[in-house]
């Protein structure tokens, strides 16, 4: 049976960037049932900014260090808490096992972190503590990204900084209702 190539689509142009979100919701409805595009259309934003803040963090760092937000993100947490195991370090940053540890081991090799095991109780805990060089290096990025991540929300009023930090530690923190994600 011979292969029959698809008809081609046509190319739509590009929608403005404040069309964006409604533009892709309207597609998806086109394509599947959206029992509430409202929905759709704030999970597209939450996405875009997400990934804007990672372009920009990206563009920065790469610049600078040559580091990826992950790696910004493992030093950050235990240069705030001094010192974290691998596994709650992995757990904060919803990371596999796997990744935290190809993270870490970059990172040390990069003289950044250093790992050791528990002294006592379960000696299968890996504790992870910043280097001199890593402490410098995180609290250097961090004021970088710091004032970066100022003049990037500056379009909101403080106002409106305080209640999106709200709405997002509460759909960050609370259960997802439903016995699977996955149906």
């Amino acid at each position: 049976m011979p292969i029959v190539p698809d008809e081609p689509r046509a190319v739509r142009p590009s929608p403005r960037a404040e069309d964006f979100v409604d533009t892709v919701v309207g597609l998806t409805r086109r394509r599947v049932e959206v029992a509430d595009p409202e929905t759709a259309a704030l999970v597209v934003s939450l996405m875009r900014a997400a990934g804007r803040h990672r372009g920009l963090f990206e563009e920065r760092a790469h610049a600078e260090q040559g580091r990826h937000l992950r790696a910004f993100s493992v030093l950050y947490l235990v240069w705030i808490f001094d010192e974290l195991t691998a596994r709650d370090l992995g757990r904060s940053l919803g990371m596999s096992r796997q990744t935290t540890s190809a993270a870490l081991a970059a990172l040390e090799s990069a003289g950044l972190v250093c790992r050791s095991r528990a002294d006592q109780g379960d000696r299968r805990l890996v504790r992870v503590r910043l280097t001199e060089p890593g402490e410098r290096a995180v609290a250097a990025q961090f004021r970088a990204q710091h004032r970066l991540d100022s003049r990037w929300l500056a379009v909101l009023t403080p106002g409106d900084r305080r209640l999106l930090r709200t709405l997002l530690d509460r759909v960050a923190t609370s259960p997802v209702p439903g016995p699977s994600l996955v149906s």
